[in-house]
């Protein structure tokens, strides 16, 4: 291999024809674009290559340091080009330097939808970098034909930095002596496993991992996923036992089915990674301090659902349900910012494991036992319409805490545990909020004991300001007593029935 950083981009003249309007082909804007942000990343300006039917040469392909091709139905159909690049990676695999500290040399492009495996098998392991939009409604895929503009700016050219940044890596990669400092020897408590999701979720996944990866955290899977269930599954397994955290990024999309199974590969993904929670919670009861592998899991579902199938619904109230039986498995509803801040104190700081701290907002004083405490739970636009309810249950000898709605939103989080953990009983306030926000504080209330809570809950209710078009037995369900619920303003009467619950 050439010691030159010399980079080959190999594609099929088919697939370069001019764009309609006088643009270039897309082959020759990837090009411009991928040469113009190396030299923005790097200030060097490597040389790249282009390679098509008419000036490839099978055996210059060890000069180069990476090979890039676009893959392509116009390509595979090269039998001399598929041929040469299969037998290049398998030389490079069994020299040990198809990866580059962690990165591989060879670069497979999709500027639409397509499976490489067929035709170029030994590299079916390495990921593919999609250069194309999926409408989430129709499934159509969509060809780049114009480079720039929000859509572009969102997936285009946030997968070609990618791209970019993988490509330097390459390149600048060390030798490395028995391993010492690679990739590979990145510890358990800096890998994550950032689950694949369904076509509409990829821009959000992407950005969760160009996060962790700036911070220097080893993101898997780092390779395609098996086409077949039983294989998938073997896999998804292999790559959690490497994990510290796993996060599945869920959204209207329920994702593609592998063979052999009715499942999809996002549903799969959760189901393995919730067997691997409950297995790391029962090994890590028999473990002794400082042995014990800490393993925890983040669901986040998009707040902007719209055009949610019956199926996802119900694969939603499932991971919800699941969820709450661990402390170690948590459903997210909020923004994706707030998910990345989530993220890093799960990994900084230890997140629900960590030791308890002080935080303004959060009533510190011993718990008096005499006193029963009772968590008013409202949602932020509803924080003046508690006012009655809050003051009359302080005028009945009640301790009253509500959430805390200013500050950072990790400290947000663990005062909303440490009052799960310390009430004795709660009202969760339905005014302004969605039932999805009803829902998942009355899945927070199941949880409690996960945040080290001793003893059950005295009582536990919804409070409804006006009538609510919902379903009541999902209330039941919960063990949540319905209170209010007629249109008017607050009455005393509305709390008996929750407050003799407690004196009971």
């Amino acid at each position: 291999m050439s010691s030159n950083r010399t980079i080959a981009l190999i594609y099929s003249e088919k697939d370069d024809q001019q764009i309609e309007g006088g643009v270039k082909g897309w082959v020759t804007n990837f090009h411009k674009f991928l040469s113009t942000l190396m030299y923005q990343i790097t200030r060097e300006n490597p040389v790249i290559k282009l390679i098509n039917e008419s000036n490839f040469s099978a055996s210059e392909l060890d000069d180069y340091n990476v090979v890039i091709a676009v893959v392509t139905p116009n390509l595979a159909k090269e039998n001399l080009i598929i041929k040469s690049i299969n037998a290049h990676g398998k030389r490079l695999k069994s020299q040990n330097k198809l990866l580059a500290d962690g990165v591989a040399r060879i670069f497979k492009v999709l500027k639409r939808p397509y499976d490489p495996d067929a035709h170029l098998d030994e590299l079916e392991d390495l990921l593919t970098y999609d250069f194309y939009l999926v409408d989430p409604l129709t499934g159509d895929p969509q060809e780049f034909t114009r480079f720039f503009g929000s859509d572009a700016e969102r997936s285009y050219w946030m997968k070609l930095v990618d791209m970019a940044y993988d490509i330097n890596h390459v390149l600048h990669a060390k030798e490395v002596i028995d391993g010492e400092g690679s990739y590979d020897t990145i510890p358990r408590e800096k890998t994550v496993y950032l689950a694949s999701t369904g076509v509409d979720m990829v821009i959000q996944r992407d950005i969760i991992k160009r996060e962790l990866i700036r911070h220097g955290y080893k993101v898997l899977p780092d390779h395609s996923l098996p086409k077949e269930a039983k294989a998938l599954e073997r896999m998804v397994r292999d790559d959690l036992d490497r994990c510290r955290l796993s996060i599945h990024l869920v959204g209207e999309d329920y994702g593609y089915k592998p063979r052999g199974s009715e499942l999809s590969v996002v549903d799969i993904q959760n189901r393995v990674a919730s067997d691997h929670t409950y297995q790391m919670v029962e090994k890590n009861k028999e473990a002794k301090d400082g042995e014990k592998e800490l393993f925890s899991r983040l669901i986040w579902v998009s707040p902007d659902l719209k055009n949610v199938t019956e199926r996802q619904k119900i694969f939603i109230e499932d991971l919800k349900s699941d969820a709450a039986a661990l402390e170690e498995a948590e459903v997210l509803q909020i923004q994706l910012q707030e998910l990345k801040t989530i993220i890093r104190e799960e990994l900084v700081t230890g997140g629900r494991f960590n030791v308890r701290r002080n935080i303004k907002g959060l009533d510190q004083e011993e718990k008096n036992e005499k006193t029963k405490m009772i968590y008013l739970i409202a949602d932020k636009r509803d924080v003046d319409s508690i006012d009655d309810i809050q003051s009359y249950l302080k005028k009945e000898g009640f301790n009253v805490v509500s959430p805390s709605y200013e500050g950072d939103l990790v400290d947000l989080r663990y005062i909303h545990q440490e009052n799960l953990r310390r009430c004795d009983a709660s009202i969760i306030y339905f005014g302004q909020a969605t039932e999805d926000w009803i829902k998942t504080k009355l899945q927070d209330l199941l949880k409690a004991p996960g945040f080290g809570r001793e003893k059950p809950l005295s009582a536990k209710a919804v409070y409804f300001q006006g009538q609510k078009d919902v379903d009541m037995e999902h209330y039941k369900k919960n063990n949540a007593m319905v209170l209010g619920n007629n249109g008017g303003t607050f009455n005393p009467e509305h709390l008996k029935p929750f407050l003799t619950k407690i004196e009971s």
